[in-house]
């Protein structure tokens, strides 16, 4: 159960948007590196560019292929596979590690993808990119697995966890 101190964390959105904008945009940057392409720029905080607006952005020089448009997403999974291990059997002790371990692992990769899903189809970004260069189905059927993969994720772990039960009993 949530207590008024707990409160704290939410008040600390902008770190964990800043934490979930690094993976995202430092998932592309590794997988550019790794087919060769060249970063020339990369930026991890809000920006409004002749683009418009942008929780963070890459750019390279060089060409690479939909896994650099995936990249995100399969760090989510990545992430979220990691974590949602620790929260759910590691008993951490300290609320404060164990709520930290379950934003940025759990509900963040949830947060992009759904953020990132949501009426991407025709976009310019990631998904509307990868939805031109793979089938429909492909990119529709991972997210359609993924998300509500994460939602049973939160609440597993917030509801069977070694942790949960520890703080709740």
């Amino acid at each position: 159960m949530l207590r008024k101190k707990d409160l704290f964390w939410i008040i600390a959105y902008p770190i964990y948007q800043i934490i979930g904008t690094i993976r995202h945009e430092g998932s592309h940057a590794l997988v550019a590196l790794q087919q060769g392409a060249r970063v020339t720029e990369f930026v991890f905080w809000p920006s409004i560019t002749k683009h418009g607006f942008y929780w963070g952005y890459v750019r390279i020089t060089g060409s690479t292929d939909w896994v650099f448009y995936a990249a995100p997403y399969l760090a989510d999974l990545l992430t979220f596979a990691l974590l949602f291990c620790v929260c759910m059997w590691v008993l951490i002790r300290r609320k404060w590690v164990w709520l930290n371990l379950m934003i940025i692992g759990i509900i963040s990769p949830f947060a992009n993808s759904l953020y990132n899903y949501w009426g991407s189809v025709g976009s310019s970004k990631d998904i509307g990119k990868l939805f031109q260069v793979l089938p429909s189905p492909v990119v529709h059927g991972y997210f359609v697995l993924t998300l509500p993969v994460y939602l049973l994720g939160v609440f597993f772990v917030f509801r069977f966890s070694k942790s949960a039960r520890f703080m709740n009993g």
